[in-house]
């Protein structure tokens, strides 16, 4: 038999079927993804190239400059003592003392000659804070009034702390003392979150006070990237971050104050003023003591406002300064003042009979 159509369906001779015309919207968009991807992709390219390169120029012009988002702690990383000797970085703490040391020891506290075992009829006082209580001037001042047959004088301050590591560092450290009475020294500066601290290629400590909590940052780009900290001066809110750091401090308050009533420890706070005449004052400066009395009232921590005994000094010519034009640091005069004030306030109340002690307790605020 004889097969009709020898030809295949390809199509005669064997050729291809012309394929199918494309839309042309297609074609349209498939010619301009070709023509706009390299322009994209150079584009991203060029932003990073530029971004590397400010990053560059500032780490060698202002390689320290905390370009807005945060106040460095300078006199840390400036100072002729090597800080780094004695103290670490600690994400808990941002920084803190290494401990064992001529400096501290394990217990975080400054090296004394008391013993851990606590003596019958002698309370033990565990003063915490920044370097006004480091320095230990209202300490010794306290001791020479108060004397030491009946009171021990431990000292977990700790320079450039605020209220918010303070708390952190006495939970991890210093309850291990079991004290019978944790005194706090509030300090107008301590309104400020956990800080970010590193070493640098030196190996010196380098501590940056951010402007918003630090839950809110990421420390490594805080320390590697000046652009990164330009999008976060750029991104602030100053009254809204000033209020989230703010609560985060009224939580380290309550924490201390319900773990210490849990354990039966009294708590003191004493609000520390600016060394100066209220004319003088910052604005912050009064709305961060305006701002710790609100929370110790409602709180009810018992409490101290030094102004009034520190205003007096100053109206009576005595040098209230540590340092002259260094108004957040204490003389040994106007800290004897103080220790005088609180004695005749009973700040301390002696180890022994339960009705002293609720006696004590019972003295409530002080303003």
């Amino acid at each position: 038999m004889v097969r009709h159509g020898g030809a295949n369906s390809a199509g005669v001779g064997g050729g291809r079927q012309p394929r199918p015309n494309r839309p042309a919207g297609t074609v349209k968009r498939a010619s301009l993804t070709k023509t706009l991807l390299p322009s994209a992709l150079l584009l991203i390219a060029s932003l990073v190239a530029g971004v590397l390169l400010i990053e560059g120029m500032l780490r060698i012009v202002i390689p320290y400059d905390p370009m807005h988002a945060a106040r460095e702690l300078g006199w840390i990383r400036k100072s002729s003592f090597d800080w780094a000797r004695f103290y670490t970085v600690d994400p808990g703490f941002g920084f803190r003392p290494i401990l064992g040391t001529a400096l501290y020891d394990r217990f975080g506290t400054r090296v004394n000659s008391y013993g851990l075992a606590k003596r019958p009829g002698v309370a033990r006082l565990l003063f915490i804070g920044d370097s006004v209580t480091q320095r230990g001037r209202i300490i010794e001042a306290l001791e020479r009034v108060y004397g030491d047959e009946h009171f021990e004088y431990w000292n977990a301050g700790v320079e450039s702390f605020n209220t918010v590591q303070e708390v952190a560092y006495y939970r991890r450290f210093n309850a291990a003392i079991r004290p019978d009475h944790v005194i706090l020294t509030f300090h107008p500066n301590d309104f400020e979150t956990t800080p970010v601290a590193f070493l640098n290629s030196a190996g010196r400590l380098v501590v940056y006070a951010p402007k918003r909590p630090l839950r809110e940052i990421n420390p490594w780009w805080f320390e590697q990237s000046r652009v990164y900290r330009i999008l976060i001066a750029l991104t602030l809110r100053e009254e809204r971050d000033h209020r989230a750091i703010v609560a985060e401090v009224r939580a380290s308050l309550r924490d201390l104050r319900d773990i210490l009533s849990r354990d039966g420890i009294r708590l003191t706070v004493l609000v520390f003023p600016t060394l100066a005449p209220l004319s003088e004052w910052k604005p912050e400066e009064a709305r961060a003591r305006e701002e710790v009395l609100t929370m110790l009232h409602e709180f009810g921590i018992r409490h101290f406002d030094l102004l009034s005994p520190a205003l007096e000094a100053i109206e009576r010519g005595v040098q209230v300064e540590e340092v002259r034009g260094d108004s957040y640091h204490p003389s040994d005069e106007v800290a004897k003042r103080f220790a005088n004030y609180l004695e005749a306030h009973d700040l301390l109340v002696p180890a022994g009979p339960a009705d002293a002690a609720a006696r004590g307790s019972a003295s409530g605020s002080s303003r």
